[in-house]
């Protein structure tokens, strides 16, 4: 990969170059044409400018086809003067035949090179993506490690049969806490509810950050009512008066909602997305 992106760098780089060395080549050629010559030769350098926009909006079909045609058109216009009228053709009417083409060669150079930088950039990312097991605000594992562990942990409550209950916990008002606090704080929010979290459960419970609004959930080793007493441990130490005091200037309260549910072979199958989704449902029924 990275002699793939030095090959990227290497395109960009030497299209660049040869595109200033056409542009300035062009505005050279115009800058010394004798005066009768110059409409028609700033009219080739909007031309040239015209088909590297086109090629800068990656239409390469395009800005060739206008490319040639001004380098055809001009070719022809140039010996029918010379031919009908035997009119002399200028040493500086050669630039006109070959710079349209080099210049749309070296804004293709330039584009391509890019091009190949920000498809390995994305491929890059989707890798990162794929790979990246925790949330990197409250750095707990994420809802891709919740689905993964949720098969191991059924698996593993099944044989040895034990209960499992997966908990959902969801910030009320979340969108307007995120537009009273500064971004700042409102993260630490976030990270304090995660932390709290973390530090109530038991060991043995594992908690995941399943989104970027602070929602969390847990894998828990217990029945139905075991979950009900965790989760009034965990609403009485949230609703602590000290729990998020000193995250803003001003008091903020900070509730949540919360709902679990125990793990069904039945009902459920191998299906944690449909067990997960049943749990949020149960969510409406906490106000």
């Amino acid at each position: 990969m990275t002699k793939h992106k030095s090959y990227g760098y290497l395109f960009q780089d030497l299209g660049l170059v040869l595109l200033l060395a056409c542009l300035f080549t062009g505005a050279l050629t115009v800058s010394y044409t004798p005066r009768p010559l110059l409409f028609e030769a700033v009219l080739m350098l909007l031309f040239i400018f015209g088909a590297l926009l086109l090629t800068g909006f990656k239409l390469f079909g395009l800005s060739i086809v206008l490319s040639g045609l001004e380098v055809l058109i001009y070719t022809a216009y140039r010996l029918y003067l010379f031919l009908a009228y035997e009119t002399e053709i200028p040493l500086i009417s050669f630039v006109w035949i070959f710079l349209p083409i080099l210049s749309v060669a070296a804004m293709y150079l330039f584009v391509s090179g890019n091009r190949k930088l920000e498809l390995e950039n994305d491929i890059l990312r989707e890798q990162v993506e794929e790979l990246v097991m925790v949330n990197p605000l409250t750095k707990l594992y994420n809802l891709r490690s919740l689905y993964h562990d949720l098969y191991i942990q059924v698996s593993y409550a099944e044989r040895n049969k034990l209960p499992l209950s997966l908990m959902v916990i969801v910030l009320k008002y979340e969108s307007e806490l995120k537009s009273i606090l500064s971004r700042q704080n409102y993260e630490r929010v976030i990270q304090r509810l995660a932390q709290i979290v973390s530090d109530t459960v038991r060991v043995e419970d594992k908690t995941y950050s399943t989104d970027h609004k602070g929602s969390l959930a847990i894998i828990m080793t217990c029945d139905k009512e075991g979950s009900e007493i965790a989760m009034g441990r965990l609403r009485s130490r949230i609703s602590e008066r000290d729990a998020f005091s000193d995250i803003a200037d001003h008091a903020i309260k900070i509730e949540v909602k919360m709902a679990s549910m125990e793990y069904s072979r039945e009902e459920f199958g191998d299906d944690m997305m449909q067990f997960k989704q049943r749990v949020e449902n149960e969510l409406q029924y906490d106000v």
